[in-house]
């Protein structure tokens, strides 16, 4: 696994459009769209997948990663304090190392945002993983100038250096709700003369949620991460492998107790280190992974809702058809219709 390339400056100046430009030409062919968007669609030698790039008139850019790359694929990156970013991973996984936040991954249902500083490092992505995600990328004054036109005044502070970290890691849960809105974005694929309106309503949901997360710097998710006991690296690594055993069982799901017995805890410390860690429930994370696996196909495949259903674990259409409407407020059918 080499470094490909290197991306500097912050985000819409001119040596971070040269880069960019350098990079996405190193490993992809363009095509652009009616509506300014780009889509980066890698050489086969490269990977398989795309990396789409729109530019809102907001002045952010939002990219929607679909990827794969073949023997694996690192980038470095150097950004100045004005960089921001806030980016959702919707699945698969992306290693990052940076010099001051330490090494971590960024996983499904993660949201992970930018420090208020300069940051150095590396982002990675192993050997024909897939990794689907939708980032926000433009620069703290200009975050900060929108909203004051929205009438949202100034952004409140981003908090100590430490918590920082943990949100550019994406493991802070203030920031899950932002996921939602975000995943919307990645779904879009309809091609319509609302699609950049919709985008943009969806970026401002987005922030309404950064906005929440940031505001309190004890906020109910967070401090709860922070009462929980403090996590061995063994517990940790145990406990991230949880989505995974529940995803490859996901028709037969096992109970607390099995879960605890192969992560080698009891289920008090289970439970309790999985919502520090993820911000939730075991059952309620495995849930919304499942819904929005369910998503995901719905727009990306002609598959018959009852097929989906199976897919993801539900025994029946109509049992899915009922979760889906609780969570998404619609029908699988109309959601399809919505996103085709």
């Amino acid at each position: 696994m080499t470094r490909v390339h290197q991306l500097t400056g912050a985000a819409g100046s001119a040596v971070s459009e040269a880069t960019s430009a350098a990079y996405y030409a190193s490993i992809a062919q363009a095509e652009e769209s009616v509506d300014g968007t780009v889509r980066h669609r890698l050489r086969p030698e490269v990977g398989d997948g795309t990396i789409e790039v729109t530019s809102l008139r907001s002045g952010f850019d939002v990219v929607r990663y679909d990827v794969a790359f073949a023997g694996g694929h690192q980038v470095g990156f150097r950004f100045p304090g004005d960089h921001f970013e806030l980016e959702h991973c919707v699945d698969g996984r992306m290693h990052i190392s940076e010099a001051g936040a330490g090494a971590g991954d960024l996983r499904a249902r993660s949201v992970a945002l930018s420090p208020r500083g300069a940051i150095d490092g590396v982002v990675a992505h192993g050997d024909g993983e897939r990794y689907r995600a939708v980032s926000v990328t433009g620069t703290w004054s200009g975050l900060e100038s929108y909203l004051g036109g929205l009438g949202a005044g100034a952004l409140p502070p981003t908090g100590p250096e430490s918590v920082a970290r943990e949100r550019y890691l994406g493991r802070s849960a203030a920031l899950r709700p932002a996921a939602g809105p975000l995943e919307e974005i990645f779904l879009h694929r309809r091609s319509s003369p609302g699609r950049l309106l919709f985008m943009e309503s969806r970026l401002v949901a987005a922030l309404a949620a950064l906005i929440d997360g940031l505001s309190c710097d004890a906020s109910p998710a967070e401090a709860r991460d922070r009462a929980a006991p403090a996590l061995a690296e063994h517990e940790t690594a145990a406990l991230r492998r949880v989505p995974e055993l529940l995803w490859r069982q996901r028709h037969a799901p096992p109970t607390l107790a099995e879960l605890a017995r192969v992560s080698s805890m009891s289920v008090r410390r289970l439970t309790t280190g999985f919502r520090a860690l993820y911000g939730t429930s075991v059952m309620e994370y495995h849930r919304r992974h499942c819904l929005d696996r369910a998503a995901a196909l719905l727009v990306e495949t002609d598959w018959p809702v009852s097929r989906i259903a199976h897919e993801i674990g539900y025994a029946s259409a109509g049992n899915f058809g009922y979760a889906f409407r609780r969570d998404r407020g619609t029908s699988p059918a109309r959601f399809r219709r919505a996103h085709a």
